[in-house]
């Protein structure tokens, strides 16, 4: 599943990328190979995962990502515009917050749709804001919680 999210993605060296949900760090560091640490935030809401995951960054010399603490339906409006928002968790639908912090043609790479079970969803943003949205592939995450997700 990370592989196809990857290769949705389409990221370039230097492309500015929101995570949400980092877990372990192991998608964040992918990713910062592919765009350079310095260009990747990682959200996560569980602190003990944060701290885990810049201890799993630091170690193999990926220090430079940044991982916090909070809410990711919110997004993280101090580092926006992003390049690319990708969710390694599901949601009912896509948080507005996102939409929002999403550069002109970026895109936003996330499983959408019900606890159990959702579809990947690819959502380019169009020159007037709006997404142009397009299903993937079937799968299923841990549901994403916050403000703007599911409720705990």
């Amino acid at each position: 599943m990370i592989a196809i999210m990857l290769e949705e993605a389409r990221l370039a060296p230097g492309d500015r990328v929101l995570e949400i949900g980092t877990g372990s760090g192991y998608h964040a560091a992918l990713v910062a190979h592919l765009v350079g640490p310095q260009n990747v935030v990682s959200i996560e809401r569980i602190p003990r995962l944060a701290e885990w995951a810049r201890s799993n960054l630091a170690r193999v010399g990926l220090s430079a990502v940044t991982v916090v603490v909070g809410d990711g339906s919110l997004g993280y409006p101090e580092r926006a515009p992003y390049d690319c928002i990708m969710a390694t968790a599901g949601a009912p639908d896509i948080p507005d917050p996102w939409r929002l912090q999403l550069s002109p043609r970026g895109r936003i790479i996330a499983p959408i749709g019900p606890r159990g079970g959702q579809v990947l969803v690819v959502a380019t943003r169009k020159p007037d804001g709006s997404l142009e949205v397009r299903e993937g592939t079937p799968c299923a995450f841990v549901p994403l919680i916050g403000a703007r997700a599911w409720p705990e």
